[in-house]
């Protein structure tokens, strides 16, 4: 039997194939006057409407506040911190609570731990101390990439910026690709050996046309350096060997001095100076001619920047919403437009015109009705991921539960919070190494549940006793619904429900004979539940 087709059903496809097709200028975008906090709702609220979504529910107050201090600060909030929020009467609290925690000392080191994670793949804590400067100092992302990119060792400013190109320059290829994803949203490792067999956009030349502009770095002792000459060259998968020119991912050439093989002198004379370079262990100087610098300019001209800008927006995106507006984040290309085109363009142009301030755009999403929502969904089926029509889970880092599992065991906090808050950090790292990193299929692995079940390190470190910790607290109270209300207030960063104070007050009241005990048991069910390792 012939299956009925529904006529034109394949032209709403067609237009999002088409709108992920055509460039900022020819979409039709919101005024650059226009709040991103109100762009970002105008444009998801259309796609709710056009496709007949109902949205989750405003998320309550204890659910944002832990969101938003988890998205910003990498850590729950503290008692007196939820006390002050929910005091507050205030009609713009949220947003002053947000600036406050933008300002904080704890939203620069997490955010330079978030971005060395993005940027190296991997535990490393090499970039942690110049981005640490980068993001206190509120440096554009457009400066952080050229300060990367150029690894000037030798100015105090930039100093440590080396460490995001020394682990990758033993391997060119390995290097293309990895900047190529972390700054302009972009996996090119499939075109490497031959054109892209699935995506249109990506050839051979494009891969070693940005390889090229790395093919003149290499090491000298600890130090970075980059030859005034040298090419690429690649054996396509069909014909002869093929001399790679300087390109960027857009197709835009440019013209490199020295692009020639070395003389058999310039060898010479360039093994001489990197001898010495070596036994004085001093920095080579720039060249004349920087590859890398020149790919600075190219990804940031006005003609050729839309990868750069979007990237990082994507990626900012996916931290704050849980899901991409492009997804994978490293396939940026027509083949695979974003779910709402106008938005990502929005932002990506409000982006570059506020001088590529990280902060700025993040504060605009955390501060819309979107991010609000719950990620509760009554009645049905939840809308589709991309549609971000209700709030996704995300499990917390283990950076994150870290530092999480050092604040719950504290029932306030005695003396300077911002202190009290890297002293947690500081002694949650620790902890933190026995969570695994995350990954798109999450699951509590055995070695988790075990350390926090078995382990005496977990208890000695999670339950500590003194005048500011829960446990403590917990067998000072004179009843045990206020010690079951300390509990969650504390872990869970919300009051208790009726159902949950007489559940644990009977739990408490059963093991009345060694109160200490049933009250660290109290803790340690809080911190094992779903809801303490999630970020909702």
């Amino acid at each position: 039997m012939n299956k009925r087709i529904e006529p034109l059903w394949f032209l709403p496809l067609l237009a999002v194939f088409a709108a992920g097709l055509r460039g900022a200028d020819e979409l039709v975008l919101q005024p650059a006057s226009m709040s991103i906090p109100a762009v970002i709702d105008q444009a998801v609220e259309a796609g709710w409407k056009e496709r007949g979504i109902r949205p989750a529910s405003p998320a309550d107050d204890h659910t944002w506040l832990r969101r938003v201090t988890l998205d910003l600060t990498g850590r729950i909030p503290t008692v007196p911190e939820v006390k002050a929020f929910t005091e507050d009467k205030s009609p713009n609290r949220r947003e002053i609570h947000i600036d406050r925690l933008i300002s904080s000392p704890a939203y620069v080191r997490h955010m330079a731990h978030e971005l060395e994670w993005y940027l190296m793949r991997e535990k490393s804590n090499s970039l942690l101390a110049y981005l640490n400067r980068a993001i206190g100092e509120k440096r554009g992302w457009d400066r952080i990439f050229r300060e990367l990119m150029v690894a000037n060792e030798s100015d105090a400013a930039t100093k440590g910026s080396s460490a995001y190109l020394k682990p990758k320059v033993r391997d060119l290829d390995r290097l293309t690709n990895d900047v190529s994803v972390a700054f302009f949203g972009v996996n090119v490792s499939c075109a490497q050996c031959h054109d892209h067999p699935l995506v249109q956009d990506w050839k051979q030349d494009h891969f070693y046309g940005l390889k090229s502009f790395f093919s003149r770095t290499f090491e000298v002792g600890e130090h970075l350096a980059e030859k005034e000459h040298g090419v690429v060259r690649f054996l396509p998968n069909k014909g002869k060997e093929k001399e790679a020119g300087f390109m960027f991912l857009t197709g835009t050439k440019i013209a490199m001095p020295g692009s020639a093989e070395a003389t058999k002198d310039q060898q010479k004379a360039e093994a001489k100076k990197i001898e010495e370079w070596k036994k004085s262990k001093t920095q080579p100087p720039a060249p004349t001619h920087s590859a890398r610098a020149r790919l600075v300019e190219l990804a940031l001209s006005a003609n050729d920047r839309d990868f750069f800008n979007k990237a990082m927006v994507n990626y900012l995106w996916y931290r704050m919403f849980g899901h991409g507006l492009v997804m994978p984040l490293d396939q940026m290309h027509s083949e695979n437009p974003p779910s709402h085109p106008e938005l990502l363009a929005w932002l990506a142009r409000d982006f570059a015109a506020h001088q590529y301030d990280i902060s700025r755009l993040i504060r605009g999403m955390v501060a819309s009705k979107t991010y609000a929502l719950s990620s509760r969904y009554e009645g049905g089926s939840a809308p589709a991921a991309n549609e971000f029509a209700v709030v996704r889970l995300k499990p917390l880092t283990p950076a994150q539960m870290g530092t999480s599992l050092r604040l719950a065991g504290m029932a306030t906090v005695k003396g300077d919070l911002d202190k009290k808050i890297e002293e947690a950090e500081r002694n949650g790292r620790g902890l933190a190494d026995q969570f695994p990193p995350l990954a798109d299929d999450f699951q509590v692995s055995v070695t988790e549940a075990l350390f926090m079940a078995n382990s005496k390190r977990y208890s000695g470190e999670v339950f500590p006793e003194g005048d500011d910790k829960l446990l403590t607290a917990m067998m000072k109270a004179a009843t045990d619904d206020v010690r079951a209300g300390l509990a969650v207030q504390s872990v869970l960063s919300r009051p208790a429900r009726p159902e949950e104070m007489s559940l644990i007050s009977h739990y408490l009241k059963r093991h009345g004979g060694d109160p200490k005990e049933a009250s660290r048991q109290v803790i340690w069910s809080l911190m094992a539940s779903p809801e303490f390792r999630f970020n909702y």
